[in-house]
């Protein structure tokens, strides 16, 4: 095989390198989560390799606050954009479910 994979029997062995700058753009939106479930699959089912160099591992452990709070504050942006909307647009009910006077 190249440099991409193995033989593993007849099915060749996925060796996989991602590096921190999509590993972070990864975990900042949670829309992306069914993409790191399938790259979870594919490791723990299949046998394949998640190759993480220390190097990866260190910048993502530097960067991963400001990340979360990046994706932290762009969730409250959106939230506030959400809630706007249904008060603006929405029936006469605040969240309890009671009427607003």
């Amino acid at each position: 095989m190249g440099a991409y994979g193995v033989q593993r029997g007849k099915v060749p062995m996925l060796r996989i390198l991602v590096d921190t700058c999509v590993w972070l753009d990864l975990v900042k939106d949670y829309r992306n989560l069914p993409l790191i479930s399938a790259i979870e699959y594919i490791v723990r089912q299949a046998g394949d390799e998640l190759i993480v160099p220390q190097v990866v591992l260190d910048e993502f452990e530097r960067n991963k606050e400001r990340v979360a709070a990046d994706a932290k504050r762009s969730l409250h942006s959106h939230f506030s954009l959400v809630c706007e909307a249904a008060k603006r647009f929405g029936d006469a009910r605040d969240y309890s479910g009671t009427k607003r006077g």
